[in-house]
């Protein structure tokens, strides 16, 4: 209202300015971001998760060490009960039993502590591809990432004898 070049009546369509944004981005992705990098990064996630399997196959074996103790202990005191074993045997027996099943259960619970650390990891790294994977070879922009990313895009006014609208992207980063 003030002048009349105030605004210079900049118009361009909603689906172009996408598509120029959309092909910006991807610009600058592909210029910036190291695709081995990334590569190395999920790859590093699939090594984890083979980690993963092999832990709990141990932890599992583990399990079965102790319910094998758990039940020997047990026919241990049945054979003291019924006078197969004598006191002195049974103790020597029973106190062996105990302790190597302690020992497996303090293994076991390292061993859950360590799974705990491999899930938080890979769901760090799940994070991480799941993060490039959203902003990398975008085909549609959503107001999240609208908002995350871009500052303001200023229009300019088309250029004469062409159809091309300047557009200037302010981002965020």
């Amino acid at each position: 209202h003030v002048a009349k070049d105030a605004c210079i009546g900049s118009f361009i369509s909603v689906e172009k300015l996408e598509r120029m944004v959309i092909d910006e981005l991807n610009r600058l992705a592909a210029a910036y971001l190291d695709k081995d990098e990334l590569e190395r990064s999920i790859e590093f996630c699939e090594n984890l998760q083979g980690q993963k399997r092999q832990l709990l196959e141990t932890l599992s074996a583990y399990e079965k060490k102790i319910a094998e103790y758990t039940k020997g202990l047990r026919d241990l005191y049945m054979d003291k009960v019924k006078g197969l074993l004598n006191d002195s045997d049974f103790s020597a027996l029973s106190k062996e039993f105990s302790s190597e099943k302690s020992r497996l259960e303090r293994v076991l619970l390292d061993g859950q502590r360590q799974l705990a650390e491999l899930e938080d990891r890979i769901a760090v790294g799940d994070n991480r591809k799941a993060l490039v994977e959203r902003y990398v070879n975008l085909e549609h922009l959503t107001r999240e990432i609208v908002e995350i990313l871009i500052d303001h895009i200023t229009v300019g006014k088309r250029i004469p004898g062409t159809r091309d609208v300047p557009i200037e992207i302010h981002w965020n980063f």
